[in-house]
């Protein structure tokens, strides 16, 4: 059964039980800033007077600055940027004014700061659930960008619910469940509003579905451990962002075999560290 589960997996490829996307993920979230970047340099960029309009109470106040005035300016969400669009020409039609703000605000997606397409906030909101947010840990920054979405969190939620429907059509949709706890702890730790409701919807689907509850629930906190683990040591490696990303990719695979098979890591590590250990005795004796 193991056999036929892993041959499943591969044809899909999702082997080691979703390891690849839990891997990507991990690879992901760990350069997430620097690709936000290049995608805000690629992408981010102002053309015409509806661009002008949507941006104009930024342009005249600078509320909120460059980190926070998506959020802050009370344009940059969908009801906010379709009033500013529809006072450029009067004689727009409601079709052309919706596509001109859906465009500006999906190309203010790709900028590192994102957007929340649903709602702003004034200073002084912004403010009050900073300070709050503070008592439990959580820094102005952070508060920020997990009230808004940017590219690579968009990405990184779209391949969620791309793996997350192939596990859940192919094998057993209690096995999504190692999926969605990767995920969950990859966006808590990211901070990414995007990506969290598709996890924890998974999770609660996978234990619905499947036989065995207990079970379910605890591939959840394997995949938790493995995407920890991963963004863990991405983010202690030093060097260009791509090392990283590269650790982290690594570490989550070998965690999620060490997890999935505890006996035959232990023995594997066994093997490898007995001639290690046999050598230095014999250096250590010899002086």
């Amino acid at each position: 059964m193991e056999h036929d589960t892993r041959l499943k997996n591969i044809k899909i490829g999702l082997s080691g039980n979703g390891v690849v996307p839990i891997s990507l993920d991990a690879g992901l979230v760990t350069g997430s800033h620097p690709l936000s970047q290049w995608m805000a340099d690629k992408f981010n960029h102002n053309f015409d007077e509806y661009d002008k309009a949507i941006d104009s109470v930024y342009n005249q106040t600078h509320v909120g600055g460059s980190h926070y005035h998506h959020l802050l300016d009370g344009q940059h969400d969908i009801l906010g940027a379709f009033r500013a669009a529809g006072q450029v020409k009067a004689d727009d039609s409601f079709v052309r004014e919706i596509l001109e703000a859906g465009e500006h605000l999906f190309r203010d997606t790709m900028s590192v700061s994102g957007i929340n397409p649903f709602f702003s906030l004034t200073g002084e909101q912004f403010d009050k659930l900073a300070e709050i947010a503070q008592s439990f840990g959580i820094s102005k920054p952070f508060l920020a960008d997990a009230l808004t979405v940017n590219g690579p969190e968009l990405l990184g939620g779209i391949m969620a619910i791309l793996s997350s429907v192939i596990l859940g059509k192919k094998l057993d949709p209690s096995r999504i469940s190692k999926l969605s706890g990767a995920y969950i702890c990859s966006s808590l730790a990211s901070g990414n509003p995007f990506l969290f409701p598709i996890a924890a919807g998974g999770l609660v689907y996978s234990i619905i579905k499947a036989e065995d509850k207990k079970a379910a629930l605890i591939q959840g906190g394997k995949g938790a451990i493995v995407s920890g683990g991963a963004l863990l040591v991405g983010g202690i490696v030093g060097g260009p962002v791509w090392i990283g990303c590269i650790a982290s990719v690594a570490a989550a695979v070998a965690l999620n075999y060490a997890i999935d098979d505890p006996k035959k890591t232990f023995e594997r590590m066994h093997a490898i560290i007995k001639p290690a250990a046999s050598t230095l005795r014999r250096v250590s004796l010899s002086l």
